[in-house]
């Protein structure tokens, strides 16, 4: 999942050794913004040798421990920045006592406020435990959420999207299973926090192994039932799910939300023009922004001469929909190739496990009804005793959130973690 960069400066009283302590500690609050408020929990603490770190939680954008990169308290100042790739917010204010308020912009014209008190530290109903282990020459690490009170819970392993996600990319999820009595693996994606290898190089048989290995790690811990142990994947890992249970005779259940049902050239094509498309101004834009997302997904997924591609970029560089290709050294290209091999049905048709497959009605990045279908049919034909539950949420998205209001928060969509949690229950 990704996040906009936020800057937040919280500018606090007279700079004293007392001021800095008073900095670490909960913060429950809201954001507010074109009428709209937005319910946060800062999470601010510091270690034995005085460094700060932060994070914040907010079940709204579905989101837990997501944490700042840089964390700084000068006397009484501090700094807080979470790196990300779209927007920049910067929150000044202050504290009294034991309330934090302040004012915040994003964009020209674009300003709201924001408060919190300070918070009781409650502590989870779950617990939490390091777990490393390894595929190959890759180690890799993770938590595992584990529901207190119980002599054995069945688990589920936590798949990565595309890109480089660490384990907090899952932790929200992860934490509404724990709470409800499942326990739940989060981990590094390789080359990704403590887990080391490269993502960018990783196949995605690369990819299923390591999932099932940590489906074999568990296994080994106490509290686990080794019988009920399932995976979860959202886009990408949803894609690769039925790899990973392919390989592991251990998976359970499958919960695979957003998988492509259909040859990932053509997920591309249709992830490319949904978003180049609505820039185009005219039929013939049209026309030649579809001709120059085929040329170049034939260049990246099936090894066609750039030659062709580079003349339709100097052609139409000036276009309202056009984007430059990437650099021949980017990894998009060896990605690519890599996944043109993978075929979602090949795999599915291997699957003798419960499933549960979800979409957004209004997913742009993945065709929802049709891979739905596909997906379905090709269990139905091949293995018709498995149980197979779809659900497609009426207007959510890609990652399941409805449209946003003025503020441009999101909304998740109201049946998504119902769905979830009621069929895993099962």
């Amino acid at each position: 999942m990704r996040f906009a960069i936020v800057l937040l400066l919280l500018a606090f009283g007279p700079a004293s050794a007392a001021g800095q302590a008073r900095v670490a500690g909960d913060w429950k609050g809201y954001w507010t913004r074109a009428g709209d408020t937005l319910p946060v929990t800062l999470h601010i603490q510091r270690d034995s040798v005085g460094k700060y770190s932060a994070t914040f939680d907010s079940d709204r954008l579905r989101v837990s421990g997501i944490p700042f990169g840089e964390v700084e308290v000068r006397g009484s100042v501090v700094t807080l920045v979470l790196r990300g790739d779209r927007t920049t917010m910067r929150f000044q204010g202050g504290v009294r006592g034991d309330s934090l308020k302040g004012t915040f912009t994003e964009a020209p014209g674009e300003a709201g406020a924001f408060a919190f008190a300070r918070s009781r530290s409650s502590r989870p109903p779950f617990a939490e435990r390091s777990l490393t282990w390894t595929n190959g020459d890759v180690t890799l690490a993770g938590s595992l959420l584990l529901p207190s009170g119980s002599a054995t819970v069945p688990a589920v392993v936590f798949l990565h999207g595309s890109g480089p996600e660490g384990r907090w990319a899952n932790r929200f999820l992860a934490s509404q299973l724990a709470t409800h009595g499942i326990a739940a693996l989060i981990w590094d994606k390789r080359g990704v926090g403590q887990s080391s290898g490269d993502w960018r190089r990783a196949t995605p048989d690369d990819l299923a192994r390591d999932a099932a290995a940590a489906v074999a790690r568990l296994r080994q811990e106490p509290g686990i039932d080794p019988r009920r142990i399932g995976i979860h994947g959202h886009s990408q890992g949803g894609t690769l799910a039925p790899m990973v249970a392919a390989q592991s005779p251990d998976v359970a259940f499958i919960v695979a939300s957003a998988a492509a049902g259909l040859p990932l050239d053509s997920v591309e094509v249709f992830s490319i023009l949904n978003s180049q498309l609505p820039d185009a101004t005219s039929a013939a834009d049209s026309t030649n922004a579809r001709a120059y997302v085929a040329e170049l997904v034939a260049v990246a997924y099936h090894g066609q001469p750039r030659a062709r591609l580079d003349s339709l970029a100097a052609a139409w560089h000036d276009r309202p929909w056009f984007f430059a290709p990437p650099a021949p050294d980017n990894s998009y290209w060896a990605f690519s190739k890599q996944y043109a091999q993978y075929q979602p049905l090949d795999w599915w048709a291997e699957v003798r496990v419960p499933v549960l497959l979800i979409y957004g009605a209004a997913d742009q990045r993945v065709p929802a009804r049709e891979s739905a279908a596909r997906i379905a049919s090709s269990l139905a034909r091949n293995a018709p005793d498995v149980h197979v539950t779809v659900r497609i949420l009426p207007g959510a998205d890609h990652t399941f959130r409805l449209p946003p209001g003025p503020s441009g928060w999101p909304v998740t969509a109201p049946d998504y973690v119902p769905t979830l949690l009621r069929w895993l229950s099962r």
